[in-house]
């Protein structure tokens, strides 16, 4: 395992504190926790000491009906991860990077749904403006 983090490390593009494999994005603090068997045994990855797909779960949950209403597409993080489909080609860089998609995506969906709160425009509008913000 330490010869694999050390590689990895090498190969990094993101700054991780390699002592205790955290990093923080967006104000969010992440933490990855790795068994012994590393990389034939997935990492488990936290937000604010939360399982990351939990975390993107729950506040998904608020947004269901807008994201029905308006039709957006939104992948389900608990389908599409690496981490469930993990194998040891895999790398703590590519986890990192699919989360920094996730996290973009949720943190447009927020914005798309402030915006829609506003009530500026009537519904077919604001379903023009998503479509086109969400592709």
């Amino acid at each position: 395992m330490f010869k694999r983090l050390e590689k990895e490390k090498n190969r990094s593009k993101h700054q991780i504190n390699w002592n205790n494999l955290s990093f923080v994005y967006k104000n969010k603090k992440i933490f990855i926790h790795l068994e012994k068997e590393y990389p034939f045994k997935k990492p488990v990855f936290y937000i604010n000491n939360c399982q990351h797909i939990e975390w993107f779960v729950k506040n998904y949950k608020f947004y269901n009906n807008f994201i029905r209403k308006f039709k957006i597409i939104n992948p389900c993080i608990c389908c599409n991860t690496i981490l469930c489909d993990w194998v040891p080609t895999y790398n703590l860089d590519m986890i990192i990077d699919e989360y920094t998609l996730y996290y973009d995506k949720y943190e447009m969906l927020k914005k798309m749904y402030d915006f829609y709160s506003l009530e500026l425009f009537d519904d077919l509008i604001y379903e023009t403006i998503f479509l086109y913000l969400y592709i």
